[in-house]
């Protein structure tokens, strides 16, 4: 079951009904079952990899929560001296890091196997074979979890909070439960956080019109990205990547939809899976923020998938950089009279290297996404090493930039870089994209968008190709006027301004997804392309 699915919206409305007509103080106990129920109708064989994740955790946190709490009592003892203090210290950490090693080997070496697992079909087919086995087994044999990504970097960073005693360890294990497995974030995100998603379910969630107001809004909005924008481009887009001929510029038009189709696919899932939330009064972290009016591609990631670059920032940057051999390479590279400014470069740059693999890695464990995550590694790099000397380039030649013209090349630059992203993932290979960019580079043909030839290739007629343009630039103009509101949603000032414009375009939104979504054979069973991760 996926939100795409009929029996979603009627499983959503029972769930809201029996959330809002029971007691106040059950109301987070009715959230664990429906979600239970919803991954368990999504298959039951993935409850038992759920279970164990969550189960790990919350003891793992429980038992290194109360050596903090014992600890805390141990150094309450005034007699103690200073090294007697920091002899019981030290002891209390290694034991909770024992624990914390333990949980995160078991749950990082889940995922690892669950994403890795198709590589280990041959030497265990070959292996069984030596002993005489006539089993054999299959790609289809395999189990992945739903959301086993999602809730397995969440359950994490809980954890690495509770031995960072960042906040106390929960005592509820169904709370901890509710927390990974809550069904509006398992299939797409946004990765939460404890502190912050853990609280509202303690939180009393009264009946209120305009979270549901402002909940099915956002979900519509979701549905019109997915349904109008997303599926509609899908259609080019597997047909332009499907059969890969000397084409040229038309590339250029099909890589330019390719970023739209991601962005509108993902943030169309989130929209939604914030909007379901939010009508039971419990809001979910923002996931994207307007990401192509980023002016920088360090900026670009900070809007972009939100959660996800947050959790490797405080969970992988921030402890690589403090960690002893960074510490220690930073101390030889001073010994050696190493410039200051290399030096820099150097210990700045290798956090940012294993944080853009690793992330490849989190999308996928193909050679794509290898070098997809190696080209930002090298990109993210070049920007942190050269950027200081570009600035006083600027500088230099007196260039202004603070005008509209030298935003719009910078926001330019931002989407070819994505879009070159996107290449290396969408063409289906290596090969294939080394094969896209020759084509484009070596065989410019801009003739094809007057001479008809352009729509000979596509896969969308004209009227679906106006709807598809038209939507984007729907899609870029509330980007635009949402970066200009400064913080306030649009739904919600368009109620201040008047109720009825609000009802109006949300009917309008409502008769549009109706009329040009696209419903194909597969809708039932429809997935959103960041379901896969």
């Amino acid at each position: 079951m996926t939100f795409l699915s009929p029996s979603f919206l009627v499983f959503l409305a029972a769930s809201i009904i029996i959330f809002f007509v029971c007691p106040f103080k059950y109301r987070w106990t009715v959230l664990l079952a429906v979600s239970v129920a919803f991954y368990a109708i999504s298959g039951t064989e993935y409850l038992p990899f759920i279970l164990a994740s969550t189960l790990s955790v919350y003891f793992t946190a429980v038992k290194i929560g109360k050596n903090w709490e014992i600890l805390d009592e141990e150094l309450k003892n005034t007699e103690l001296e200073r090294e007697e203090k920091k002899e019981i210290r030290n002891k209390y950490k290694r034991k909770n890091k024992k624990f914390l090693m333990l949980a995160l080997l078991f749950n990082i070496g889940l995922l690892c196997c669950v994403k890795l697992g198709r590589y280990f079909i041959s030497p265990l087919n070959a292996f069984a074979e030596l002993l005489g086995s006539e089993t054999e087994i299959t790609a289809k044999m395999l189990i992945v979890p739903l959301g086993i990504s999602y809730y397995t970097f969440s359950v994490v960073g809980y954890l690495l909070d509770v031995y960072w005693k960042r906040y106390k360890y929960e005592k509820n294990y169904f709370r901890v439960l509710l927390f990974a497995i809550y069904f509006p974030h398992i299939l797409q995100g946004p990765i939460a956080r404890y502190n912050k998603l853990g609280q509202e379910f303690k939180k009393e969630h009264r009946f209120d019109w305009d979270n549901i107001i402002f909940g099915v809004q956002l979900m519509l909005w979701g549905y019109f990205k997915k349904l109008v924008i997303a599926d509609r481009l899908n259609i080019f887009l597997d047909e332009a990547f499907g059969s890969l001929e000397n084409y040229g510029w038309f590339y250029i038009v099909t890589l330019i939809f390719d970023v739209f189709y991601i962005y509108a696919d993902f943030s169309g899932c989130v929209d939604i899976a914030r909007g379901v939330s939010k009508i039971f009064g419990i809001e979910l972290e923002l996931n994207f923020s307007r990401p192509f009016l980023s002016k920088d591609i360090s900026e670009f990631w900070r809007r972009w998938h939100m959660s996800l670059n947050g959790w490797f920032k405080d969970y992988v940057f921030y402890p690589i950089s403090a960690s002893s051999p960074i510490k220690t390479l930073n101390k030889l590279l001073k010994k050696i009279n190493a410039p200051k400014e290399l030096s820099r470069i150097i210990i700045a740059v290798i956090p940012v290297i294993v944080i853009w693999v690793l992330t490849g890695l989190w999308h996928g464990t193909a050679k794509t996404y290898l070098a997809w995550g190696m080209y930002y590694a090298i990109i993210m790099s070049c920007s942190t090493a050269f950027s200081p000397a570009f600035q006083n380039m600027l500088k230099k030649f007196k260039i202004k930039t603070d005008t509209a013209t030298w935003s719009f090349i910078r926001m330019a630059k931002v989407f070819t870089m994505f879009m070159g992203g996107r290449l290396l993932v969408s063409a289906g290979g290596l090969r294939n994209s080394l094969y896209i960019l020759k084509s484009i580079l070596l065989t410019p043909n801009p003739w094809i968008f007057v001479n008809g030839s352009f729509w000979k290739l596509s896969a969308l007629d004209t009227k679906n190709m106006l709807v598809a343009i038209l939507a984007i630039i729907l899609l870029i103009a509330v980007d635009i006027i949402q970066e200009k509101l400064e913080g306030k949603s649009l739904r919600e000032h368009i109620s201040e301004e008047n109720m009825f414009t609000g009802i109006i375009l949300t009917a309008a939104l409502t008769v549009a997804i109706l009329i040009f979504g696209i419903y194909g054979a597969e809708y039932d069973s429809a997935a959103f392309v960041y379901m896969a991760y």
